[in-house]
């Protein structure tokens, strides 16, 4: 009897890890898919739900954080290379994860960053026709042009990356779009490369439109 018992007790322990993997990878699935319009992607992101217990908290219809990551998202001529999301307190309806179909999920608020580097800002640049080439180093921006190095500027506004340097350079860059609680906040300049702030709003996530 106390075999039989030892046997049923890691049976049961085995069954709820491998359905504890098996509702999570679905979920995960499920989730990518409504994302992708929702944040208005070009393809599935990656998304990784994390809840301890998993079971236990998706049938209660309720996640503590989940993280979406994507490459190369682009709005007109720019280009990010990253963007990672990272939501917090999701609810949803269980059923609907479970057949496929997500049409509502409200989340708590989150965070996130994106990722901009030297060489997509300068392919953006030429794209629009303006002879200027960025250099990004740690803490600044300096603007290469046919009269030689000036010091310019790269700043984050009401969704507009804009570069701006003496002499009338002025070129705006529409950020892309992730969606109405997504906003980009503001951004740190590395060597090579810009390292954007993101917020997200607390609320529903719905498709565009």
């Amino acid at each position: 009897m106390r075999k039989f018992l030892i046997f049923l007790v890691v049976t049961l322990l085995v069954l709820a890890i491998v359905g504890d993997f098996v509702v999570k990878a679905a979920a995960e699935r499920a989730v990518a898919t409504e994302l992708t319009s929702t944040l208005e992607l070009a393809e599935n992101p990656d998304v990784d739900i994390e809840s301890f217990p998993f079971l236990i908290a998706f049938f209660r219809g309720r996640l503590d954080t989940m993280t979406i990551e994507s490459s190369d998202v682009e709005a007109g001529a720019l280009r990010l290379d990253e963007v990672t999301l990272t939501l917090d307190e999701m609810e949803f309806e269980p059923g609907d994860v479970i057949s496929g179909d997500v049409d509502r999920i409200t989340i708590g608020g989150g965070t996130g960053e994106g990722i901009l580097t030297e060489r997509a800002l300068n392919r953006a640049l030429r794209n629009e026709g303006v002879p200027v080439t960025a250099r990004l180093t740690t803490g600044g921006v300096s603007l290469e042009t046919e009269a030689g190095s000036v010091e310019g500027d790269l700043t984050v506004d009401e969704g507009v990356l804009a570069v701006t340097g003496p002499g009338g350079i002025s070129v705006d860059f529409q950020l892309p779009s992730l969606g109405e609680r997504v906003t980009f906040e503001d951004l740190a300049i590395e060597d090579g490369r810009a390292k954007l702030t993101l917020g997200v709003a607390a609320g529903e996530l719905r498709p565009p439109g």
